[in-house]
């Protein structure tokens, strides 16, 4: 694989001013179909049942492939020996399990169909020179970048949509740094600080127009990991509100995941598109500790008022109580129990840098999984008291679709 276009994005970032409004060419998918392109040349075979229904190249490379009643997701993200996988390649770890089933192993037939892929991309790889990553003096960056995709197929007639790459919010505990970094690895660009930067998809409700009529409807989550759909950057160019816009009409069902408040500048074109749901991450009810877990998010009240003023509208409501911090179990069931559909509940997942995380918080990391697995428990039961199902899985598509019927 040539390395010229990763390159020539390197030198485009030294010249791209801190904001622009016309957008520049992003290279990322130009790069990341050259090491899957037999895959992208063949996505679908007759003879194994497999289809590949989407990919991305956002947060390392994901592929999602469908067959035999079932959805295979495929991630590459950047090798290290240290961590469990499926398979390493020269340069990724490779994970695979069953998407929306993520609780069943691999059988034979998934095993198989994983096994060719591992074996695509150590062929590919072999050509595939990374570009030297440059260094920049900047700390923070805003590029506007024009995409050729946004709307990523899932599966099941299931989408997801991100406005941007990148998140100003900048939570410490985001797994997704990392993997985003890859990719921006990939096209060359320099190693910057989680929260710092952002790629703006300034083309991205018009592309996310054509898209629309080529793919049957169904639910469309904003956004799965590598941003936040409301972040401080949405007041400004508005990519989200005006991907909603695109989709008022169309029989597809946005499904959003927030921090911010700010969604609810967006409450009436939401009350307008039928199904649509918002949920706002509420991992404690102490601000307190909000404000050393997340410093970058909106307070604890602001997000319960926007459930409150959501529903009101006519929205349907969730919450994603994810990383469980610390909290008092009993009085945040009581006040999101009256706001929210139904909740999810998940404990932080491993990243770089967790036990520090840990170590600032005054307990070790074993202590911590401990006490989360309590306040787990706590929250189940207390939900179940309410009526108020809950959600185990990151499978916000299935959420809105089971309750848009």
């Amino acid at each position: 694989m040539s390395s010229a276009p990763g390159k020539g994005a390197a030198q485009q970032v030294r010249r791209t001013p801190k904001d622009t409004s016309q957008g520049e060419k992003r290279y990322l998918d130009e790069v990341a179909g050259r090491l899957l392109a037999p895959l992208l040349a063949k996505p679908h075979s007759s003879k194994s049942g497999w289809r590949l229904v989407g990919w991305d190249a956002e947060q390392g490379l994901s592929l999602f492939l469908e067959g035999h009643d079932r959805v295979l997701l495929l991630e590459l993200d950047r090798l290290d020996e240290s961590k469990s996988c499926y398979a390493r390649t020269a340069r990724f770890n490779v994970d695979a399990r069953r998407h929306f089933d993520a609780g069943t192993p691999l059988d034979r037939m998934d095993r198989a169909i994983v096994d060719r892929l591992v074996a695509m991309v150590r062929h590919q790889e072999r050509g595939l020179e990374l570009p030297e990553r440059p260094t920049t003096g900047r700390r923070s960056l805003v590029r506007s970048v024009n995409v050729e995709r946004v709307l990523i197929p899932e599966g099941r007639n299931q989408y997801y949509v991100n406005p941007y790459v990148g998140c100003t919010i900048g939570c410490p505990f985001c797994w997704a740094a990392g993997r985003a970094d890859l990719s921006r690895h990939l096209e060359g660009l320099p190693e910057m600080e989680w929260g710092r930067w952002v790629d703006v998809k300034v083309n991205a409700p018009e592309v996310l127009r054509a898209e629309l009529k080529l793919h049957p409807p169904g639910p469309v989550r904003f956004s799965p990991v590598v941003t936040d759909p409301y972040q401080p950057l949405e007041r400004k160019h508005r990519i989200t509100r005006r991907c909603l816009e695109a989709l008022l009409g169309s029989g597809f069902t946005p499904g959003i995941l927030t921090r911010a408040a700010r969604v609810l500048e967006d409450a009436e074109l939401l009350a307008r598109i039928p199904g649509a749901a918002v949920g706002l991450s509420i991992p404690t009810d102490d601000d307190r500790v909000r404000h050393r877990f997340e410093p970058g998010a909106d307070p604890i009240e602001d997000r319960l008022e926007a459930l409150e003023k959501l529903r009101s509208a006519g929205v349907r409501t969730f919450a994603v109580i994810q990383p469980i911090l610390p909290m008092k179990p009993s009085s945040l069931v009581s006040r999101l129990a009256p706001l929210v559909d139904a909740v999810r509940i998940e404990g932080m997942q491993e990243f770089e840098g967790m036990a520090v995380l840990y170590d600032e918080a005054g307990m070790s990391e074993a202590i911590w999984r401990e006490e989360t697995a309590r306040l787990q428990r706590a929250l189940f039961e207390g939900f179940g008291a309410h009526g108020v199902p809950v959600d185990e899985f990151d499978d916000l598509g299935e959420l809105v679709a089971d309750r848009s019927n």
